[in-house]
């Protein structure tokens, strides 16, 4: 990707004077959209973008502080994964974050057993490795597949940057300890970027009554290991991201007072890139997504040790053509899959026999400008889900593979060189998991008869941008349909509990996003977003989302070495469901509001400009709000605690 912002060095400068020289368009050039570098205005999504300065501003712990602040995302915990979900738009059926892709450089981070198991890469992703973050507001699945549901999530790590290395000491709240260095270096032909992170914490005290309305009491403590790699040679590339999370959660159900929870993650992409002629360039890649997970889990009230483990390779190939002085734009592609894995039970059947499955799509995408400010696109997915081994005994298979076609269009019109408008179509799909296909415990039982689920969503967003300031009003309207549930089985005891298709949900609303310069130093970002989604018998909140979610950011460069800014995420009260027990306290409105400081030590300590020394203080939930998140899943409590209060935070970073 080709990125505007300044070189390494003059990046790091506390000054607002470089990126007044720019308009606000000079740093909004996103690949998510159609997988090339293209202007955000003209790109036919809805997309929002955070750069590297935003996240160096505002200041953070993790990606998930970084996307909770980006219009219509919802970030959650559930009882069993922490910063796990990343809802977009009011849409939180499970906790498993399936509706939401996450991409690393525009590779699928992606897991076959159930789905969505994010907490990795919003808990423990590098985030001084990015360069920024693009986010699409809407559906996806014509060229992301799978999970590109209500919402992508592009993580852009730093690329092509010049020699240096940056050590970091991170300590605050409840002993918490964080040591990171990012590293750069390139020459003509080869380039490497990468980021390695150490954390441990003593953990907040998380307090709740369990299921048997039993008091819970114990430190969520964790203590991570990461990295994340970049590296270029010549027409080849590589990403490779590594984690190692072990931590104390409530548990596989919210029953008693904290287990230990491990997950271990590697996603490694390599990819090749030629330019055929003037007119062709195609990539190839091949990207490995490892994943393994041990923790408790009961059966009839006894808890077993159980280790989950998958193994996926994808291979794909894109092609991008254009003509006509880049006004007929295609691209075309195509990916085969290979998955397998499975969860064992010590001295127990298996929860998740092991599985073996096939999945191929063919994708394509026209865009033409007919006008010089009107831009119309057409594209389609067709997919295929092949089952490889017989269903174990108990669930059902009637040993047919699962096809499915998907599309889309949108037409882009800039009135003016700063006024325009978009009108976007999109289809998309959610294929079952493993989990959903073959699960055997004496809870729950797989289906391989299950569809994928659907949505259909409509977007229209008027945008205005000019040098020092933007704004953007979306409405959207989706309808979700073959939802994935699970229901009773007849005649079981314990009550055994199978997945199967059943119901709709649609969604709809506003979302305002703006963005300016306010005047010398002082600099703005803000959004509102009004989401309203009903079931199948027109009943409203069919998920428990907040319907109103505001966020303010302001950032305020004091001198030459001191910057100050403030930001404010507000969500309205979450909806609880009227059979839960009213055990802890509601998830009532609240704001967290965060103060980050960053202080450059050079003129202090006499040191020379080329490289700097930057204390950072990070203040979060400057309001001590303790506040709680719906417990969407089970739905037999009604919440969960979220919040551990105010905690504070010191850095410092050394650059080399």
């Amino acid at each position: 990707m080709q990125s505007h912002l300044p070189a390494a060095h003059a990046e790091e400068s506390l000054s607002l004077s470089s990126l007044k020289e720019m308009s606000l368009e000079d740093v909004l050039q996103v690949e998510i959209v159609s997988k090339k570098a293209e202007n955000k205005n003209s790109a036919a999504g809805i997309v929002s973008v955070v750069t590297h300065d935003d996240i160096k501003r505002y200041g953070a712990n993790t990606l998930a502080d970084v996307l909770n602040r980006v219009t219509s995302i919802y970030m959650l915990s559930t009882y069993i994964w922490s910063d796990s979900t990343a809802a977009m738009r009011g849409d939180a059926l499970t906790h498993v974050n399936n509706h939401t892709l996450v991409l690393i450089n525009g590779r699928p981070f992606r897991d076959s057993a159930y789905g969505g198991l994010n907490e990795t890469m919003f808990r423990d992703f590098p985030i001084h490795h990015i360069e920024q973050i693009e986010v699409i507001r809407g559906s996806g699945s014509v060229l992301y597949g799978s999970n590109a549901f209500t919402g992508v999530i592009n993580v852009v790590t730093k690329k092509h940057q010049d020699n240096a290395l940056t050590l970091r000491g991170r300590y605050g709240s409840f002993n918490t300890g964080q040591v990171e260095s990012e590293f750069a270096w390139k020459n003509d032909e080869a380039a490497i970027t990468g980021a390695v992170r150490h954390r441990a914490s003593d953990g907040w005290l998380f307090s709740a009554i369990d299921e048997r309305k039993q008091p819970a009491n114990f430190r969520n403590n964790d203590d991570d290991t990461s990295a994340s790699l970049w590296g270029e040679w010549k027409d080849f590339n590589f990403n490779l991201f590594v984690v190692n999370n072990q931590r104390n959660h409530w548990g596989s159900v919210p029953i008693g007072s904290g287990q230990p929870i491990e997950n271990d993650r590697l996603f490694f992409d390599v990819g090749y890139k030629h330019q055929i002629n003037q007119h062709w360039s195609s990539t190839w890649n091949i990207t490995f997504n490892k994943f393994s997970q041990n923790y408790n889990l009961p059966v009839q009230g006894t808890l077993y040790l159980t280790d989950l483990y998958e193994n996926n390779v994808l291979f794909e190939q894109t092609h991008f053509l254009n003509f006509f002085e880049d006004k007929l734009n295609f691209v075309a592609g195509g990916l085969v899959e290979w998955r397998e894995g499975g969860v064992t039970q010590v001295s127990q059947p298996n929860t998740l026999n092991p599985y073996t499955s096939l999945k191929s799509s063919i994708y394509g995408e026209a865009s033409y400008s007919l006008l010089d400010n009107l831009k119309v696109s057409v594209g389609g997915q067709w997919h295929r889900f092949d089952n490889l081994k017989a269903a174990p005994q108990g669930v059902i298979d009637n040993g047919e593979a699962t096809e499915g076609l998907v599309g889309r269009t949108g037409l882009v019109y800039e009135l003016t060189s700063s006024l325009g408008a978009k009108l976007l179509y999109n289809q998309a799909y959610r294929s079952p998991s493993a989990g959903e296909l073959g699960a055997n415990s004496s809870l729950v039982q797989g289906n391989r008869n299950i569809q994928p689920e659907l949505i259909e969503s409509s977007d229209a967003q008027i945008f205005y941008h000019a040098q020092d300031y933007q704004i953007s009003l979306t409405a959207f309207r989706s309808r979700v349909s073959n939802l994935i549930v699970r229901v009773p089985v007849a005649d079981t005891n314990p009550v055994r509990l199978q997945y199967s298709n059943a119901g709709n949900a649609e969604f709809e609303g506003l979302e305002l996003e703006s963005e300016a310069k306010l005047f010398e130093g002082l600099s703005w970002k803000g959004a509102y977003t009004f989401q309203t989604n009903r079931d199948e018998h027109n009943q409203n909140n069919k998920t428990q989302m907040p319907n109103h979610m505001a966020k303010i950011g302001l950032s305020y460069d004091a001198t030459t070495d001191l910057q100050i800014s403030a930001f404010d995420t507000y969500f309205s009260a979450a909806k609880i469901v009227p059979t839960s027990l009213e055990v802890n306290p509601a998830a009532n409105s609240y704001h967290s509001l965060s103060v980050n400081t960053n202080y450059r030590l050079d003129n202090l300590l006499g040191f020379a400009h080329t490289k700097h020394i930057t204390f950072s203080f990070y203040l979060d939930n400057l309001l001590d709000e303790k506040f709680y998140y719906p417990e969407f899943n089970r739905k037999i409590i009604n919440t969960i605690p979220a919040s551990p209060g105010r905690s504070l935070f010191g850095e410092i970073a050394i650059e080399f």
